[in-house]
């Protein structure tokens, strides 16, 4: 088993280990708080889906965000 060297994020007398890469960057920038934002909107979104076709209109879009998503990881080498 190969150890790896974990992740830190040092603010000040805080120190935070970061699960990766993505997870340093938003400890780092401190977006934690955006992020906390962007995951209670979709549940409230997809809470309140009631038809079928809600349900294809915000499977596309959130299917467009992970093709975004995953593109940004690609290109900075973050995967």
């Amino acid at each position: 088993m190969k150890n790896k060297n974990p992740l830190y994020v040092v603010k000040g007398k805080d120190v935070q280990e970061a699960k990766d890469i993505f997870d340093l960057v938003i400890k780092k920038l401190n977006l934690e708080p955006v992020v906390q934002f962007i995951q209670n909107m979709l549940k409230m979104i997809l809470e309140n889906i009631k038809s079928y076709p809600t349900f294809l209109a915000m499977k596309n879009l959130l299917d467009e965000l992970v093709v975004k998503y995953f593109g940004i990881v690609k290109k900075f080498g973050l995967a």
